[in-house]
Order: C-alpha cells, then structure tokens, then sequence
C-alpha cells in the first residue's frame, strides 16, 4: 500500500505468500491500481473509516470492524472515506492455499471486492489474527511466512462463523462453544453457560435447539464423551484420570454415561479401538 498521492500501478507479489502491514491513513489518502493485483488483498478496519470504489456500485465502505477482499486482477481505488479523519487499516496482500477459496468468497460488495462486517468479540479476534500477520510475517523468526500465513487463516475462518454464504454461528453461542472447548472438564449448568452467552437459561436454551438441535447439557455430553474417546483412543491413561479429564469426578458414573452413549463400557472401547495384536 502507498501513501500520499494516487498512484496507478499493478503490483505482483507472486514471489512471497504473504505482505502484510498496518497503515495509518490521513485524509486524502488514496491508492489507484487500475489493473489490480496477482493476489488477494484483504483490509481490516481498525479505526475511522475508509472506502474502495467500484464501477458498478459506487463506494463500498470500509467501517470500523469491516473485512474487504479484493480478487486478483479487481482494479484497486480505495483510500479514507472524504467524511473521515482518518483511517487505521490492516491489510495483508496473500497467495491463498486452495482450501482458502471459500473463506475468501465473502458476501459481494461489488466485482471482485467481498466484504464483511464484525462486532464485538469476533472482530476482537479478527484483529487479533491480523496484528499477529503483520508483526510474524516480517519477523526473523523461524517461518516467518508460515507463521502469517497461518495468522491470516485464522482470521478468515473467524470471518466464516458469521459469512451468509455459508453457515453462520451466533456470537453467543459461538462463546459457549468455545468457552466448553477450553473448559471442558470444569462443571457446568445451563446456568452457567448462559451467563457465558449473556442470554437467560431459557433463550440459551431455544438457541441450542435451533441452531444445534440438542440441549444444552446433551451437547456438553456428547463433547465430553467424543473427548473421552480420543484419550482412550490415542492414551494410555487409565479410565480413572480419562473420567477427570472430561469433567467427571466419579469413575463410575463415568462409565455408566459412557456406556449409555457409545454401546460399551469404557475399557471395552479401548480394546475394540486398538484392533487385533500385532505380531
């Protein structure tokens, strides 16, 4: 990206997998590509406000939270928005792995420009994802590349939770998922994980069933019970500590679940998993 004037040129950086960097842009600030780029372009919206323009739809704006994807070859003529002080941009310049193509087809804002707007959270983790580009990719630290690579592909898949081209996930259910990934074997209550969602116990509820068709503990079950059996899978820790491990105290009970779950007691599993002797 340039500063100052506007520029007409077409840039390629077939040669790197990623450039990526933050800018602070003025008023006035414009960048003119009138034969776009070889790669994909993505901006971040930090602060203030910016804009590309497109032939067909006229500007697209760059809000605060905001995500634009511009396609190789899309002319580039964006800059602040005129009504703005300023705009606080990180923007990363890629050569995606083929896997990245759904995450990049964002809803259309214009020919070769996808957008989308994030709030909250999310867009908390989208910048988070992006600062880590910028300051990895550009680092001597070992696969620097990789390593920004990898930070813009998170940010994607963040942008995918909530893409109408796709599957979106509610933000607060999207919080509870999250939260019981990372908190699995801690005690929960649908009470709990609401105020998690900052919904009621009820609306939480109606929201797991809608959008999961299972209630809330069933999920925290199933969760529980696909954990237990990758550790008796891939562990040999006893059925003991792999209960504990997934949130039950009591061995047990523990078994009795998992039975009513899987078909099977727990070290039955482990047999069947582990297949015939090897000699």
């Amino acid at each position: 990206m340039e500063r100052g004037r506007p520029r007409a040129e077409r840039v390629a950086t077939t040669d790197r997998r990623i450039v990526a960097g933050r800018l602070a842009a003025r008023p006035g600030y414009r960048t003119v590509r009138t034969g776009g780029t070889e790669d994909w372009l993505l901006m971040y919206t930090c602060a203030g406000r910016g804009r590309v323009r497109t032939a067909e739809h006229g500007d697209v704006r760059a809000d605060e939270g905001s995500v634009l994807a511009l396609a190789p070859g899309t002319p580039h003529d964006y800059g602040t928005d005129p009504a703005a002080e300023g705009w606080t941009v990180l923007w990363a310049h890629v050569l995606p792995r083929p896997e990245w193509l759904g995450l990049l087809d964002l809803p259309r804002a214009g020919t070769g420009v996808g957008r989308i707007a994030l709030t909250g959270p999310l867009a908390e983790r989208v910048a988070a994802a992006f600062t880590r580009a910028v300051a990895l990719s550009t680092s001597a630290v070992g696969n620097a590349v990789l390593f920004g690579v990898n930070a813009v592909e998170e940010a994607l898949l963040w942008c995918a939770t909530q893409n109408d081209r796709g599957t979106t996930t509610d933000p607060r259910l999207l919080a509870v998922l999250e939260h019981l990934s990372a908190h699995l074997a801690e005690p929960h209550t649908v009470r709990s994980l609401a105020r998690v969602a900052g919904l009621s116990p009820s609306r939480l509820s109606r929201l797991f069933a809608a959008r999961l068709g299972t209630g809330v503990m069933a999920h925290v079950e199933d969760r529980r019970m696909d954990m237990a059996c990758r550790l008796l899978t891939l562990s040999d820790l006893p059925v003991r500590e792999v209960a504990r491990q997934v949130g039950y105290a009591d061995p047990l009970y523990f078994s009795t679940r998992f039975r009513r779950a899987v078909g099977c007691p727990p070290s039955a599993y482990r047999l069947r998993s582990a297949g015939p002797p090897r000699g």
